[in-house]
């Protein structure tokens, strides 16, 4: 049976542990998802069927829950690839995303490490300039963290004027944020937001440029933002080499030089992984767009290591 046009199909997105499978299941009525403080919720794109009451009618909608980019068992790259292969499918049905929930934790700070990162390549995704803005929530999460120590929920409520800051470019063009309290009411107020744009044109970057674009993943701007992360961490590690190498020169301690020598065997393995993992973005350096886009060619940048 073939996917419906008018199909509500909602992405869940955020960081590991921001509470995705929770918010899913509260709407699915589900127990059996929600993942643990230690493994990352789900390690592949899922989609979940619910029943949610919309106004004065209970609608059908799809929920699809994403890797967080911090997943400790895969590579951004290739978290990548399965949103592009799940986005480029349904693009394929002729449906496209309604809306998108991103998920953030109150508690993290807002450009600390990797919820920065994740924002990043969110916004890669999302686009900037093809009207999606509008169905995009962003939602805090774990207000009741520590919340009966001192001051913390004025140290949250802080944190969320920052994230507001942070986000501004984009909700100035019509996201919105949202504070999410653990229970059903907060996750249908969240869908119900996402379902109240429904009609605002615009699609995910990410499928308009597999999709109706016909550009190779490599090619993407996501792509772009993921390989741009492995050229920083390949630079950092033959940097770290080069400075294992000359301590090894310096020293006469045959003891310190079999520690430096374990330890450069040690980044030389996490280096070639990177590079191996970084392969797996270099798919079509050849690939140009065709014609058909207001009557213009486009040359494609391939992702380079």
């Amino acid at each position: 049976m073939s996917p419906s046009k008018n199909e509500i199909i909602i992405a869940v997105m955020g960081p590991t542990g921001s509470g995705k499978s929770q918010i899913i299941d509260l709407l699915s009525g589900s127990t059996k998802w929600a993942g643990s403080n230690l493994k990352p919720e789900t390690d592949q794109v899922r989609e979940i069927k619910a029943i949610v009451p919309v106004g004065k009618e209970a609608r059908e909608i799809t929920l699809v829950e994403t890797p967080g980019f911090d997943d400790i068992d895969k590579s951004d790259a290739g978290i990548l690839q399965m949103l592009a292969d799940w986005m480029a499918t349904r693009s394929r049905n002729s449906t496209k995303l309604t809306g998108i929930l991103y998920l953030h934790r109150i508690t993290d700070n807002r450009q600390a490490g990797t919820p920065h990162r994740n924002l990043r390549l969110f916004k890669k995704l999302c686009g900037d300039e093809l009207g999606v803005e509008r169905k995009v929530v962003f939602v805090t999460t774990m207000w009741d963290k520590n919340q009966g120590e001192p001051g913390r929920l004025m140290a949250y409520q802080k944190r969320q004027d920052e994230l507001r800051e942070y986000w501004r470019p984009m909700l100035t063009l019509g996201a919105q944020v949202a504070e999410f309290n653990k229970t059903r009411e907060a996750a249908v107020e969240l869908i119900c937001r996402v379902i109240s744009q429904h009609s605002v044109g615009g699609v995910a970057r990410l499928q308009e440029e597999l999709v109706d674009l016909n550009l190779p993943l490599d090619e993407t701007r996501a792509a772009q933002v993921v390989g741009s992360q492995y050229q920083s961490l390949i630079a950092e590690h033959r940097g770290t080499l080069l400075d294992l190498d000359r301590a090894m020169q310096r020293t006469n301690d045959p003891s310190m030089v079999a520690d430096l020598h374990a330890e450069r065997e040690r980044v030389e393995a996490e280096l070639n992984k990177i590079v191996e993992q970084g392969k797996a973005m270099r798919i079509g350096f050849f690939s140009k767009l065709k014609n058909g886009l207001f009557g213009k060619k486009t040359k494609g940048r391939g992702v380079e290591f």
